[in-house]
């Protein structure tokens, strides 16, 4: 496991006061732990990701590549970008976390790559009443398909200690959080000067808790559903989206998956 997980998913005490929780339970490496009691500690835990917990660490690995794959809608570059995602992890770890002793425990996710190359951590999958709930936040767009379909694999998901995907359920607050900042900026404008209406800006990625957000762009469409764009407080702007084979630099995706795999990219 990745030297970064262990650090993070850390239990505090007065010998180790850098600690991040109180407690700390890796399911994977308390194999007498029962469902029951798993379910009991943290209700939001899956029997799913219980009894993936139990297997041995490849199988985890390739049943959660399956998963990930059967999950998403098609693109033409994902098989094969999975392929080479999950043969750099190199443990995947289901943890039980509690902030404080009065608290409730949280299920984290965690894909450790090799090499103490960083990791990943996702929440607990949206449930279909999530999914429809966030689709009524809203109404006037319709939210691109393989961005729903993530969130049944990760309702949450982040590299390290980023902010990272939005959980559905914070997602109208984050909206409301970027609106405010869009207000001060009328009209705000792409860096090529095309106007963007600020209520079509769907923010659904943060950067470390700042004012920079991929975005969600309810007038481009480039591939039959929503594109997204990067928004930075800083340059309080856009950038151009005209030229999506150069969308590394532009930060200007035709589609979340897009995004996604170059989010996923070997972190360097």
């Amino acid at each position: 496991m990745d030297r970064h997980v262990k650090e993070h998913y850390s239990c505090y005490s007065e010998e180790s006061p850098q600690g991040h929780f109180h407690c700390v339970i890796e399911l994977n490496e308390n194999p007498m732990i029962d469902w029951q009691e798993a379910s009991e500690i943290a209700p939001n835990l899956t029997r799913g990701w219980y009894e993936l917990a139990q297997l041995p660490v490849q199988d985890r690995i390739e049943f959660t590549k399956e998963f990930w794959l059967t999950k998403l809608p098609y693109h033409p570059y994902l098989n094969e970008f999975l392929n080479k995602f999950f043969s750099r992890v190199d443990n995947i770890g289901i943890f039980l976390t509690q902030q404080k002793y009065e608290d409730s425990f949280e299920v984290s996710f965690v894909y450790s790559l090799i090499n103490d190359g960083g990791f990943f951590h996702g929440s607990i999958p949206a449930s279909e009443q999530e999914i429809n709930a966030l689709q009524k936040v809203f109404p006037d767009y319709i939210l691109p398909s393989d961005f729903l379909a993530f969130l049944q694999i990760h309702n949450g998901f982040a590299k390290l200690t980023d902010t990272g995907i939005i959980k559905s359920i914070e997602m109208a607050n984050a909206y409301e959080v970027l609106q405010k900042l869009l207000e001060k900026e009328s009209p705000m404008t792409t860096t090529k000067g095309v106007v963007v209406y600020p209520r079509s800006i769907i923010p659904f990625y943060q950067s470390f808790g700042m004012p920079f957000f991929q975005c969600f762009w309810g007038e481009w469409y480039p591939d039959h559903e929503m594109g997204n764009v990067y928004y930075s407080n800083s340059a309080k702007t856009i950038l151009d989206c005209a030229k999506l084979d150069d969308c590394v630099e532009t930060m200007a995706f035709a589609t979340f998956t897009e995004w996604l795999m170059f989010y996923l990219e070997k972190i360097d």
